[in-house]
């Protein structure tokens, strides 16, 4: 990414203006005109300290993005992979089963497997960058989860109005490849 962005950096302020969610970086970033320079901080994670940095940017014209690319801002249940709902954030999650790895082309992918997206929930409010089905969850904020009792434990100490961070990771057939991308919302 020319910004020097990378996988997991988290954006806090744009041109100095805090930024809420993906939804209010989404609406800064489109008031501002292409071609105008922009300040961008963010944090990043480096040795599980969170390191703030700031870059200058000029806008340019957005570029089509296939699902899983990253932009600023399946199989019967077994015993393991018990339907669990993470309430009301609205994600229905199984463990990943070796099967699903195989299935889903997602060899080294460790995390929680997306298997529905409740349409009343938190989840489904996030655009453009919806959650898809066959997604996997790796990190909520900042919390490697590979079990449904790793992710409970995350999503029940948040509060109302914390921020809620994705990572999402999934094969794009387009490129034959791993995608991962960071999707947030605010926790309501």
């Amino acid at each position: 990414m020319k910004a020097g962005l990378q996988t997991n950096d988290v954006i806090i302020e744009f041109n100095g203006q805090p930024v809420q969610d993906s939804n209010d970086l989404i609406a800064k970033v489109a008031a501002t005109a292409v071609g105008q320079t922009a300040t961008l901080a963010f944090l990043r994670d480096l040795d599980g300290k969170l390191d703030r940095h700031t870059v200058s940017v000029t806008l340019a014209e957005r570029q089509d993005l296939s699902p899983g690319d990253v932009e600023i801002n399946g199989a019967k249940d077994k015993p393991e992979n018990v339907k669990t709902s993470s309430g009301r954030i609205g994600l229905t999650l199984g463990e990943l089963t070796p099967q699903l790895i195989t299935e889903k082309h997602l060899a080294g992918v460790k995390g929680l497997y997306v298997k529905e997206v409740d349409p009343s929930g938190l989840a489904a409010d996030v655009r453009p960058n919806e959650i898809f089905v066959g997604e996997v969850v790796t990190r909520i904020n900042r919390v490697p989860v590979t079990t449904l009792t790793d992710f409970q434990r995350v999503v029940e100490s948040v509060k109302p109005g914390d921020a809620i961070v994705l990572n999402l990771t999934h094969f794009d057939r387009k490129f034959n490849r791993l995608a991962q991308r960071i999707v947030q919302f605010t926790y309501q």
